[in-house]
């Protein structure tokens, strides 16, 4: 593995105040609808992908943020999954819940305290970080708005950047459908676009009708059993606790820790090789990290990979007023980033093999 960073978020010549001294860490905040039961696994394989880079000292993780669950969901911000991670590397990351109210609705009628603690403390957090801050964003922004909503100053002075993975890049028409995490919150996906910080944005498609690698979305694909095998017992428990009612039909009768604890059940891991896993937001984690990939899948500081599979390049944004961000390159524009592949053809494979060198680093 690499022995640390090099660049970070803000590593571009016009963000050098947001850039982290050499040799620190970058702080990271992982912001996800991560549920019990699952929405999407991917976002299991983004909190481990999170954890490894955090155990390799690559990042320090701060806090993990969970949406709060939809009102037609009888679903659960997943602690149990924080609370096995922690488990499996020796770390201490807390959990905070986000608010349930929709941006647009809360900032007309700014009441209710309660919708705001897990807002309220990030917010706290980054205060008192000791450098900005970076945040992923998978799933709803709504946290993340009404915290620069409430903050804007924070947002100028701590925030080293914030990955969003929504939205398209390239719709095929005005009216195609809109990707699923801008759905969560229309008007807060809209609003970190004027965020006053840098902002990494990663469409998830260039447009949601076609599942397929595109230069400028973040989607890959991997079978689930080209990854699993060489993880360790407990990771793979971890994600068996994971789909053990989705493919067993048995509810979880274990807890969090028994089931890491616990003899592997061949029948099922054999029955998790065979999925599919669609996966959208690992090269934002590398890339607060530092950190690159060529073809290959090896992992490599930015500033040394000769052929990297994707880069970030500098966009201006025209209009932000539909969920359909219109966009264009620009090298003269300061603090907006868009995600693009470079190599269509390797990035799948490169992604996949970089995601596998990182998890097997968890015990």
């Amino acid at each position: 593995m690499l022995a640390g960073p090099t660049t970070s978020p803000g590593g571009q010549r016009e963000q050098e105040a947001s850039k982290p001294p050499a040799g620190e860490r970058p702080l990271l905040v992982v912001a996800t609808d991560l549920y019990r039961p699952h929405d999407d696994p991917d976002d299991h394989w983004d909190l481990a992908t999170a954890y490894a880079l955090a155990q390799q000292n690559l990042v320090e993780l701060l806090a993990v943020l969970i949406d709060y669950p939809r009102p037609d969901s009888l679903k659960d911000p997943d602690i149990e999954a924080v609370a096995q991670l922690n488990y499996l590397t020796g770390l201490l990351v807390p959990v905070l819940v986000g608010s349930g109210r929709p941006f647009k609705e809360w900032r007309e009628n700014p009441s209710d305290s309660r919708a705001l603690w897990g807002v309220q403390a990030l917010l706290e957090l980054m205060r008192n970080a000791p450098r900005p801050v970076v945040i992923s964003v998978a799933g709803t922004c709504r946290n993340i708005a009404m915290a620069a909503h409430l903050d804007g100053e924070t947002f100028r002075k701590k925030c080293a950047g914030v990955y969003v993975n929504a939205g398209t890049s390239r719709p095929l028409t005005e009216n195609a459908p809109l990707e699923w995490n801008v759905t969560l919150d229309l008007e807060a996906y809209q609003a970190m676009f004027a965020l006053p910080c840098p902002v990494y944005w990663m469409p998830c498609f260039e447009d949601v009708r076609r599942f397929e690698v595109s230069e400028y979305a973040t989607y890959y694909r991997f079978r689930q059993g080209e990854v699993l095998p060489e993880l360790s017992a407990g990771l793979r428990n971890f994600f068996a606790h994971v789909f053990r009612r989705e493919l067993s039909g048995q509810h979880a009768s274990l807890g969090w820790l028994q089931a890491l604890l616990a003899p592997e059940d061949p029948e099922l891991v054999a029955r998790m090789n065979t999925m599919d896993r669609n996966m959208w937001c690992t090269a934002g984690f590398l890339h607060a990290a530092g950190i690159s990939v060529d073809g290959e899948g090896q992992l490599q500081p930015l500033q040394e990979t000769a052929h990297p599979v994707f880069k970030f390049e500098k966009i201006r944004v025209i209009d932000r007023q539909s969920g359909h961000i219109r966009w264009v390159t620009d090298e003269a524009a300061a603090d907006r980033y868009i995600f693009r592949v470079l190599n269509k053809e390797r990035y799948g494979y490169a992604m996949t093999q970089a995601l596998k060198r990182l998890l097997r680093t968890i015990s």
